[in-house]
């Protein structure tokens, strides 16, 4: 490994952890909706939909004694908007970490494609970091 290469390197290394984070607290919430105890944080996580009257409008009430929505995978799946994919979505952060893989495997200089992995790179770091800037405005709701 060159000098040079340590950015990429370490671009690569940020985005496995960002990715194991988000699968980690992803998982979580979906394991919440299929067991039925979907709270308005958890949809709030999934959907993107950061208003309680909005979840309202789009899942119904939630149970009077416990608060939680009676909703299954594919309705939340329905309701999901563009912030909820930037709170976290399997295929892309999955995409994210084959890229990273693929950076950090010694592969790349047999293919010549350091310009396209740079590139690639780019892209899988900016929707980590957007995901990340994105979920700060679920911290600042609560």
């Amino acid at each position: 490994m060159y000098s040079s290469d340590f950015p990429q390197f370490a671009a690569a290394c940020a985005i496995l952890f960002s990715v194991v984070i988000r699968s980690i607290r992803s998982g979580a919430s979906w394991d919440a909706v299929a067991e039925g105890r979907a709270t308005a944080d958890v949809l709030r996580d999934l959907t993107g939909i950061l208003s309680f009257d909005d979840l309202q409008q789009a899942f119904g009430p939630p149970r009077l004694e416990d608060g939680v929505f009676p909703v299954t995978r594919r309705e939340v799946l329905r309701q999901r908007t563009g912030l909820g994919y930037l709170f976290g979505d399997r295929w892309l952060d999955g995409g994210s970490a084959l890229i990273a893989i693929l950076a950090i495997l010694p592969i790349w200089p047999i293919w010549e494609s350091q310009m396209w992995l740079d590139i690639l790179l780019a892209f899988a770091s900016a929707y980590q970091a957007a995901g990340w800037g994105a979920a700060f405005r679920l911290v600042k709701r609560r």
